[in-house]
């Protein structure tokens, strides 16, 4: 295969292999093709352009910078023969493809590029359109080598044609080429020239939203530009107006065919390695000192960069100013991953801007949660998936990228795609560890199979939607008692007898705290953690305890609870697994009972289980009411020896919610989506399980975070809103931290 370069003034970095991107390139010819009739040049549909709405680092700019120099590579690759067949690289599927020379592309094409930033706005003309048709004459002459002089001068000629075509026909004749290829980058800065161009603004018949109304301006006029016939239009840059098929460029009488651009395979990392040039050699020799150690290194490189090729490229480049230090490789066998892990903050400081969102808020810990659960289980959505969360429907390919999270495209669907560097930039991060903190699972793991991601859900479910009435309570109430802000949990416990009321004594500012790394000794745990309130989650889902533990305080009582979730269906899990589960809990608080140091409190122990539904299998003897027993006979004799002090007896307790009562605290159309889950086989979770998991996001959303803002507008919206673009000084801080991190 004949290799392509490109120059760049990356320092060290002399040569950027042209990395396979034929999909990519196929699928812009192929959108402008398709728009003919097979006789003539008559418009056969809509006028059309290629977009790509891809995160920061995907190669957007790259391909269309570069678009010319693909093509001379694929029409050198095609000497060998006449007509070429695309097959798509992500998938063993063959593009539908029409059959077509690339040379003929390469030799007719000229390249235009630039961005819609603020020197568009310099154009000498007070209307959009001829500023656009202004840009694009003089990038037209700056992209192909004319002088400061040919540039004025060419630029006016072009602005003195009396229409779009004949300004079309005489860029092209002046280069003598038959095609105009124009890449309009950085597309969301279409918004920021409204204040410069009022007619973006102005709106032609009723408008949902005016955010959309200067993109619906803007492919009005681009149409114009495609009914030449002339012009390949491709858009780079994302923003939630057009970040899938349901696009509003409908409005305009055009359509958008998205790029794939999904992230470096193995081979491509290979490639890139063998053919990328730092300082005279190329990476591969810098870093390697066999061939051996390629294959498992590409595979590293895979899992912490997620083959993104701006993340891949500044590892690498990271690795080989190292190497270059060093004056030798400096990858072996035994010191791989540790290497890779060592440049980490290099590379995400180059990069900390875009996956950090702009609002920090409840509503958006939401949204990631959505995204990071549904990365984490593989989940498979439609192109234009969206979904609404606290008001604002969102685009999920939009959602995803505004998280650093990219999307692996599978012919007309998607599943969510990350990697271990930006997982561990997240989980260093102050908000992104708060989002994260009621998953059993850390954010580097995946959920291994359906049964597993069932439970999880379910866990997850319940404690979000616990946290939320615990604090729509607790702002909202002058007393808040923790029976009514959790209805039916507690029914018949001392909770509830005791009118217990949560305190916001050990709490910060707004907020309840959560603690994920409770993973010792009961009573080490306790005696370090569990005095104060708050919800603490064991550590990667500990199995041998309680699943969450949730604290009270009421005057100088202590109620410490420990939640099991089981999200059983059919199986003969029964009242006698559940007691053998409860013992070890039980036994455990013994030494804290006992301890003489906690005497001045008085503590009360609950081991409360929740299943998502009893059935047949299932002994319990009633749905409607709760199960409520005293535990103390569980603990009778501690295993070191020790008995529980006759005055601690009354202070344990068993409780298990009743299906009618799980009902009344998560909604029945909650409970009717799980119990679809918990039904579903392999192939129906896979198939449904977005939306699914969309309708109980949703309803959270709706049903907690909504109401708090409706009911509290002071007070609560500060604690679950609080929106408000971060201050300059803001982001230096936030820049630091990630910095400093260790």
């Amino acid at each position: 295969m004949a290799s392509q370069e490109i120059r760049i003034s990356l320092p060290g970095m002399t040569k950027v292999p042209l990395i396979d991107r034929k999909e990519d390139v196929y699928i812009i010819i192929l959108t402008y093709l398709n728009q003919f009739s097979p006789v003539g040049k008559n418009f056969n549909i809509r006028p059309s352009a290629s977009f790509s709405p891809h995160i920061f680092g995907a190669g957007k700019s790259f391909v269309g910078q570069n678009f010319l120099e693909f093509l001379k590579k694929f029409a050198e690759e095609e000497k060998e023969q006449k007509e070429t067949e695309v097959f798509n690289k992500s998938s063993s599927g063959k593009i539908d493809a029409k059959i077509f020379s690339w040379k003929h592309f390469a030799e007719n094409i000229l390249l235009v590029c630039f961005e819609l930033g603020e020197s568009f706005s310099r154009a000498p003309f007070p209307s959009f359109r001829k500023a656009l048709m202004y840009n694009i004459a003089m990038a037209t002459a700056e992209c192909n080598g004319m002088s400061a002089r040919e540039i004025v001068e060419f630029t006016d000629a072009a602005m003195k044609q009396p229409s779009v075509s004949l300004f079309v026909q005489y860029l092209l004749e002046q280069f003598q080429k038959q095609y105009l290829f124009l890449m309009i980058d950085e597309l969301s800065h279409l918004s920021y020239l409204t204040k410069y161009y009022s007619e973006l603004t102005m709106k032609q018949f009723i408008e949902p939203d005016a955010e959309y109304v200067p993109f619906r301006k803007f492919f009005r006029v681009l149409r114009d530009l495609l009914m030449t016939g002339k012009v390949i239009v491709y858009l780079a840059g994302r923003t939630s107006q057009i970040s899938a098929r349901m696009s509003d460029a409908r409005s305009s009488s055009m359509s958008l065919d998205m790029l794939r651009l999904n992230p470096f395979n193995l081979n491509d990392i290979n490639e890139y390695l063998e053919l990328a040039i730092y300082s005279g050699k190329t990476l591969k020799d810098w870093l390697l000192p066999s061939d051996g150690l390629q294959h498992r290194f590409a595979e590293l490189l895979k899992k912490k960069t997620g083959g993104i090729p701006l993340i891949l490229k500044n590892t690498l480049v990271a690795l080989a100013e190292k190497a270059a230090d060093l004056s030798q490789p400096v990858i072996n066998d035994d010191n791989m991953e540790s290497v890779l892990d060592d440049i980490f903050h290099s590379v995400v400081r180059k990069t900390t801007t875009f996956i950090v969102p702009e609002i920090l808020d409840s509503a958006t810990l939401l949204r990631y949660q959505f995204v990071l659960f549904n990365y984490q289980l593989g989940t498979v959505f439609p192109i234009n998936f969206a979904i609404t969360l606290c008001g604002t429907t969102t685009y999920l390919m939009d959602l995803v990228a505004t998280f650093g999270f990219y999307s692996e495209v599978l012919g007309e669907e998607f599943k969510i795609g990350c990697c271990e560097f930006i997982l561990r930039a997240h989980s260093n991060y102050k908000f992104f560890r708060e989002a994260t903190e009621l998953f059993p699972l850390s954010p580097f793991s995946y959920i291994p199979d359906t049964s597993t991601a069932k439970g999880v859900f379910f866990e997850f479910v319940f404690m979000k939607i616990f946290r939320f009435r615990l604090l729509t309570f607790l702002h909202s109430n002058s007393s808040p008692i923790v029976h009514s802000a959790i209805p039916g949990i507690f029914q018949g416990s001392f909770i509830e007898q005791d009118n217990v009321s949560y305190s916001m004594e050990s709490t910060k500012s707004n907020d309840i705290p959560i603690l994920r790394n409770v993973s010792r000794s009961f009573s080490v745990h306790y005696r370090d953690y569990l005095q104060h309130c708050g919800i603490f989650v064991p550590k990667d889902g500990n199995s041998s305890g309680p699943d969450a533990y949730v604290v009270f305080h009421n005057g100088q009582t202590r109620y410490v609870v420990g939640f099991s979730f089981k999200f059983y269906h059919k199986t003969e899990f029964s009242k006698t697994n559940i007691k053998e589960e409860a013992k070890k809990f039980f036994k455990g608080v013994v030494s804290v009972l006992n301890d003489e140091s906690f005497s001045s409190v008085q503590l009360r122990f609950q081991f409360v289980v929740v299943c998502t539904r009893y059935d047949q299998s299932v002994g319990f003897s009633t749905e409607e009411h709760n199960i409520v027993e005293d535990a103390s006979g569980f603990v009778t004799q501690h295993s070191s020896g020790s008995t529980l002090n006759e005055s601690s007896r009354s202070c344990l307790q068993l409780v298990i919610v009743s299906q009618r009562n799980l009902e009344v605290y998560l909604g029945r159309d909650n409970v009717e989506t799980l119990r679809k889950i918990g039904e579903a086989n392999r192939g129906e979770f896979s198939k449904d399980f977005s939306v699914w998991c969309k309708t109980v996001f949703e309803s959270m959303s709706n049903a907690y975070v909504s109401s708090l803002e409706t009911e509290q507008s002071n007070v609560t919206s500060r604690v679950t809103r609080n929106i408000r673009p971060r201050t300059n000084e803001e982001n230096r801080m936030q820049m630091e931290e990630l910095q400093l991190l260790t």
